[in-house]
This record gives C-alpha cells, sequence and structure tokens, in this order.
C-alpha cells in the first residue's frame, strides 16, 4: 500500500536479454563454471534461473526466450492474504488425519477468525474453526481434520484394474472469515514410502510395491506460450493409455503449470520430480544461492498439496558433470563444494523445511541418500538409479540392454524419425533425405542420423526409399526400448521401475520421444503400452539359452496359459507347439520356459517363435498378450511379402474398426492415417495366417466414417521395406 499513490499507477517490468546477462554473469565470476554445450547453444545458461534448455539441447532448438510465462494477477485484500496452504497425513486405521499448516500474512496484526475443511464436493467431511492471534507480517496458521474412511489415492494401474479412469480428490479450503479471502487445494490420501534397503530403490504406494514405468517428461513446447493446458493434458492421457504411472520431470526443463500436476492427480501418475538443475556445474555464490532459496520457498509449498509427487530429486546428471570439464578435473574440491552448498545446503535443506515427508533423492542417476553422496552412478547398477546409455550413445547392440541387473532405470532411450506426416511440416519434398542440411538441421544428437543409419545395417536388409527408412526407424527404436523394457521387468523384484527418455518433444525433430510434437504417437508408443502392460509375456535370449517370462503387475494372483508356436515364414509348424501353464503371483515376474538356443529343428534364419498369453483371475478379469522371437537378425530371415486383406467399419462416433489378415506371417504391421489425426487401440504387431486381427481407430476429433478412414489408411510391414 506504501507504494501505491492517489490515482493511476504503473507497474513495469524489464526484461534483460537473456544471452547477455548469461555473458555478464560469467565475466563476474572468480573462475569458471562449466557447461554443457550443443553445436546450437547459448553458454552459460547455467548462471540464469531460466530452463536449462532453452540454451538448446540434444533434442532442442536454442530459443533464449524471456517473459512472463504463466498467469499473472494483482490482488487487493482488506485484511491480508493466505500465502500457502500445506499439507501432512497422520493415519490411524481407516481414519486420516490431515495436519494443515497456512501461511498468512496479516496486514495489521490483530485477532483473525479461520476455518479449515475438507470437502467431498459439496459435503464437509471435517471441519474447524480457530481465532489466531496475528502479528503483522507473515503468521503460520495450523489445524488438524479427522477424516474418516477416505478413498485412498491409487495409481494408474490400479485405477485400470478397477476399470476406473481417475481418482478421487477432496477439497481443502483454508478461509478467511473476517477478511472473506479463501484458498483452495485438492488433496488425496495415500501413503508412499520408498525403499532403499541393500541398494533398492522401489516406492510403495499404500503400502503395496509398485513397478515404476513411464517416461521422462521436458517441456510440452519450445515457446512457452505455446505449452497449453490442451496439449499437457492430450500427453499425460497418452502416457496412462501406454500404461504407464510415472512420470519424471526432467530437471533441465521447468516447473510445470497447474494443469500437469492436477492431471497427474486424477489420473494416478506418479511424479518422480528433479529440482530444475542439469548436465552443468552451478555457481555458489551468495546471490545465485539466496536466488535458489527462494525459488524453491515458493515452489515446493505451491506444489506439495499434490498426491502425486513422490520424490524430490536434486538434479540431473550433475554428481558425473564434477567429473566432465576440464576445469572440473582441474580441480575437483573446488566444484565439490560448490556442489555440497548447493544442492546439501540449499536444496536439501528446503525440501526439510517445507516437505519433511517426501523422499529426497541427491540425484539422478545416484546410489541414494547418504550413499557414496559424490561418486557418479551413470553405468552403475548395484543400487540406486541409472541411466543407460551404451545402446545409443556408445552404439552397442540392442542385447547390451540385457548386461546389466539394474535396480531402476531412470534414464535410457533409442532415436528414431518421426513420421512423414511431420517431416512434411519443416521439409520440402527435395529435402527428404536423411543427409539433407533440413533433415540434419532437426537432428540435435551429434551424429544421429548415422547410429540411425548404422543400425539399419546391423540388423535389418536396408530399406528403400525415404518413407520405409522413417518407418523402420521407428521400428527398431520401439526395438530397442521393448528389449530394455521387457527384460527389466523379468528382473522384478530385484529391478523396480524403467522410466525411458523420452515422452515428448519441444520442436517437429528426430529425437528420443515416442509422441511426436504434433501429438502423433510413434511405433514405440504402441509399443511401450504393450510392454508396459500389467500382464505381459517376453520371449529372450540370453546366457545360450531362450527364456520364457510372464510378467504380472496385478493384484490379484493369475491363472496363465502360454503358448510357443514354433513358425516358419510360410506360418507352418517347423516343431511342435508347447502349453505351459503357470499360477502367476500378484506383483510378480514368473519364468515358465527355458530351453537352449540350439535346440531348434531347423535353421534359426528360418523360423520364429509366437508366444501367446492367456490368463485370468479368480474374479473373472481376463488378458491376453503376445510376443515375437527372432533367434537371428532380421535381415538373414527369408521374410515372405504378405498379402493382406483391409477392412474397415464404424463403431460408435469418432471410432471405426479395422479388420486385418494375411497370407503369410507378416512383422511390425504398422498402420497409419495421413491427414487424419487419431490412434489404434493397437499398431506394430505380428500378423499370422489363419488369424486375423481387429484394431480399433479413434478420432481425435469428430465423427469418422469407415470410407474416410479406409482412404486415409496405409498398412506397412518389415518385408514392404525391401525388394
Amino acid at each position: 500500500t506504501k507504494i501505491l499513490s492517489d490515482g493511476t499507477n504503473t507497474l513495469e517490468i524489464r526484461f534483460d536479454s537473456a544471452v547477455k546477462k548469461a555473458a555478464s554473469e560469467a565475466k563476474r565470476l572468480p573462475y569458471p563454471v562449466p557447461f554443457t554445450a550443443y553445436p546450437v547453444s547459448s553458454p552459460h545458461c547455467n548462471l540464469l534461473r531460466k530452463p536449462q534448455c532453452h540454451g538448446g539441447w540434444d533434442w532442442g532448438p536454442c530459443l533464449m526466450v524471456s517473459g512472463i510465462y504463466g498467469d499473472i494477477r494483482l490482488e487487493s485484500v482488506a485484511d491480508g492474504l493466505i500465502d500457502s496452504v500445506t499439507v501432512r497425513y497422520e493415519q490411524s486405521g481407516k481414519n486420516w488425519t490431515a495436519v494443515v499448516s497456512a501461511g498468512y500474512f496479516s496486514l495489521h496484526g490483530g485477532m483473525g477468525n479461520f476455518c479449515f475443511k475438507v470437502t467431498d464436493g459439496e459435503r464437509i467431511l471435517a471441519e474447524e474453526k480457530k481465532e489466531f492471534a496475528l502479528e503483522k507480517g507473515m503468521n503460520t496458521l495450523s489445524s488438524s481434520l479427522v477424516v474418516k474412511n477416505p478413498e485412498l489415492w491409487l495409481t494408474s494401474d490400479e485405477l485400470a484394474e478397477l476399470d476406473r479412469k481417475e481418482n478421487k480428490l477432496y477439497g481443502l479450503t483454508v478461509a478467511s472469515e473476517d477478511g472473506d479471502y479463501e484458498v483452495t487445494k485438492k488433496i488425496a490420501f495415500r501413503s508412499i514410502d520408498v525403499d532403499t534397503k541393500n541398494g533398492a530403490l522401489c516406492f510403495h504406494v499404500n503400502g503395496r510395491a509398485v513397478f515404476a514405468k513411464g517416461a521422462n517428461w521436458i517441456p510440452s513446447d519450445a515457446l512457452p506460450s505455446r505449452q497449453t493446458d490442451g496439449k499437457i493434458t492430450e500427453l499425460l492421457s497418452a502416457s496412462v493409455q501406454a500404461h504407464m504411472n510415472m512420470i519424471r520431470i526432467w530437471g533441465g526443463g521447468q516447473f510445470e503449470s497447474d494443469c500437469f500436476y492436477d492431471c497427474c492427480d486424477r489420473f494416478g501418475l506418479l511424479i518422480w520430480h528433479d529440482f530444475m538443475f542439469a548436465c552443468a556445474a552451478y555457481p555458489a555464490t551468495d546471490e545465485f544461492l539466496a536466488s535458489v532459496s527462494a525459488e524453491l520457498a515458493y515452489q515446493i509449498p505451491r506444489l506439495q498439496t499434490h498426491p502425486s509427487i513422490a520424490l524430490w530429486c536434486g538434479n540431473n546428471e550433475n554428481i558425473g558433470a564434477l567429473t566432465w570439464f576440464p576445469e572440473t578435473k582441474a580441480n575437483r574440491d573446488r566444484y565439490l563444494i560448490d556442489y555440497d552448498r548447493l544442492y546439501h545446503g540449499v536444496v536439501e535443506k528446503a525440501v526439510r523445511a517445507y516437505d519433511p515427508d517426501r523422499m529426497w533423492w541427491p540425484s539422478s542417476p545416484c546410489a541414494g541418500p547418504g550413499k557414496d553422496m559424490f561418486n557418479d552412478n551413470w553405468h552403475s547398477s548395484n543400487s540406486g538409479d541409472m541411466h543407460f546409455w551404451s545402446v545409443w550413445h556408445e552404439k552397442k547392440s540392442f542385447s547390451e540392454y540385457l548386461t546389466v541387473r539394474p535396480r531402476f532405470v531412470s534414464e535410457f532411450g533409442y532415436e528414431a524419425f518421426p513420421s512423414v506426416e511431420e517431416i512434411k511440416t519443416y521439409a520440402d519434398e527435395d529435402q527428404m533425405n536423411l543427409t539433407s542440411p533440413v533433415m540434419e538441421y532437426h537432428q540435435r544428437s551429434v551424429g544421429g542420423n548415422s547410429v540411425i543409419l548404422e543400425s539399419f545395417s546391423r540388423y535389418f536388409r536396408f530399406p528403400e526409399g525415404f518413407a520405409n527408412m522413417v518407418y523402420l526407424s521407428q521400428v527398431q527404436q520401439a526395438l530397442a526400448i521393448k528389449t530394455a523394457v521387457t527384460y527389466w521387468r523379468s528382473l522384478r523384484p530385484h529391478c523396480s521401475g524403467a522410466i525411458y527418455w523420452q515422452l515428448n518433444d519441444v520442436w517437429p525433430d528426430a529425437s528420443w520421444s515416442s509422441v511426436e510434437y504434433s501429438g502423433k504417437w510413434k511405433l514405440l508408443h504402441y509399443a511401450v503400452k504393450e510392454a508396459f502392460a500389467p500382464v505381459s509375456v517376453t520371449v529372450y535370449e540370453k546366457d545360450g539359452a531362450y527364456k520364457v517370462f510372464v510378467m504380472n503387475d496385478t493384484s490379484k494372483i493369475l491363472d496363465a496359459v502360454v503358448k510357443l508356436h514354433f513358425l516358419g515364414f510360410d506360418g507352418k509348424p517347423v516343431q511342435k507347439a508347447e502349453s505351459v501353464r503357470v499360477s502367476a503371483g500378484a506383483d510378480k515376474a514368473v519364468r515358465i520356459r527355458e530351453f537352449k538356443a540350439d535346440g531348434f529343428s531347423c535353421p534359426v534364419s528360418d523360423c520364429f517363435i509366437y508366444a501367446e498369453l492367456t490368463a485370468s483371475s479368480k474374479d473373472g478379469k481376463k488378458y491376453a498378450a503376445d510376443d515375437t522371437f527372432f533367434p537371428a537378425l532380421y535381415k538373414q530371415c527369408a521374410l515372405r511379402k504378405a498379402k493382406i486383406t483391409v477392412g474397415t467399419s464404424h463403431e460408435n462416433p469418432g471410432v471405426c474398426s479395422v479388420q486385418l489378415a494375411s497370407d503369410v506371417p507378416a512383422f511390425f504391421v504398422s498402420l497409419d492415417t495421413d491427414g487424419l489425426p487419431g490412434t489404434f487401440s493397437r499398431n506394430m504387431f505380428t500378423l499370422l495366417p489363419g488369424a486375423p486381427v481387429t484394431v480399433t481407430f479413434t478420432a481425435k476429433s469428430g465423427d469418422v466414417s469407415a470410407e474416410r478412414l479406409k482412404q486415409a489408411l496405409t498398412v506397412t510391414t518389415l518385408r514392404d521395406t525391401y525388394k
């Protein structure tokens, strides 16, 4: 009030050039603070408190934007305002106590009357009215509200098992009865514990162990003004459809909008939440630490009530960064002290102060709190979380994923090109060549296009034509991630999570994403939908043997039957099929069969294994899954050209079905609808003769006729990519 005067007042916000500000900050420092540089990047972004990816990354452009990204407002209050509301929980049997703390800024001091309540819609479940003696300035108000037998918050896995789509959320309101000012938060009742004994990293929700299945999240657009609620909701909905139960907010991005956290709360998506530091050293000047402290004093209380947040993580790869740069190698102690002052002296301290009940994880990757605190855990599979990049960055075989036994993998990835439909948005016809200037400009991982091309020749017969190359890049990306996910799931409970890099894109480009910038699903997204399915089957080769596992992430014991078909590429059996029945325990991976890799009755290049799973629980819920395994490299196999018949029919508004049948086995059967946005219930699957498959297509908006779908539909198989 002292700042305002009678009449017109002007509030002016000035923005420096972020590029110039970073350069000036670097000159002020007594010694260099190194950062990761990319071919197109802006130096010293690590000295600014802004999304680090704005300075360029290996999947995004360098756009050093400045401005007000979210909503901004001025509030007029008579007596004061409620600055923050946080809540802690105590459980007694089926009853829960919400221990509420509210920060109230009083303009005048004196006595104040407040009301605290938990509501279920219009119904008040618990309420307390209290009078407080207020000091002028900031005050802490508290209340304990007992809620009898609330509905517990569930993960997306549990919601799906109960045929539900969203969680029950309750309203928590703190209101000033004198000044007519109130704040309402959405809360839920649940417990999250993280088991770190003996090197583990396993999340337990309401006492039940969870195998974390998900993806890394980067900002939904390179331009903040394009980060809409609609885009965020669509991406998170796609995550749930792909059977994910966790999203990792990566430290090179940003604290997200309210919409993001609200969606995760509703959908049952756990959040691994990095703080916003990534792949660099950071200064530990008093000014920088004070800025970070103020940032966290706002952000942690702002987000504390969200039940979806499972863990606070100090940073992304910054322990490893202590060994990356010439400066940090030459004087490690200097930068280690800075690291300790920032992350343990400020960031961890803020978590302990504002959200003491939530798990603190020092860095990703790391061995865990108090364990080898300053040792890089990048390739360590013994404890904590690891980032496994040997397949992409070191160009190792997909089978390299089977050489590690991780406890939890929070990053691993493989690149692919976006669809031809998306490429058309940035490349003219004469640039549709994988080594053209435009295609290389939209590839920010150094040598990325070469890695993709080299993989073609390693696994496949080289594809003909641009469209086939794009298709095959998506097939091999899906195979890479599927190989990792299914193997690591088979290691449960030793391994407790697989979070791949990355869910989304900030612009249209070749990247590790499973969902393109436009929102279109890559084949990878369809592949992880099956690899993350609560009940699935996998066949893989390891240590000279073929191994078959059933993974059951449901809460029920399942009666499961797996049929193993040994088929030639004409679709006929090369040896007798096997049928294995097993009782698959709840939340378990079960090995059901193992046989020697040289046990085939024909050359391995002449046949494949098709595993078919059916399972049911005592309450009548049924599951089905399948897996196809090639004992030889795809390029060594004499695949036959398939004659595929396609039919379409209209089912419901916006929904059509596609019926497919083939005369010989067809592999990686992929459906696409250029110019007709939507998703299929299944994609990139094996189609066997005598076993037609029906797939559902759901249009992104509006209705679609069977005729319109058939016109837009294209079907591609592996054998179609070469003569």
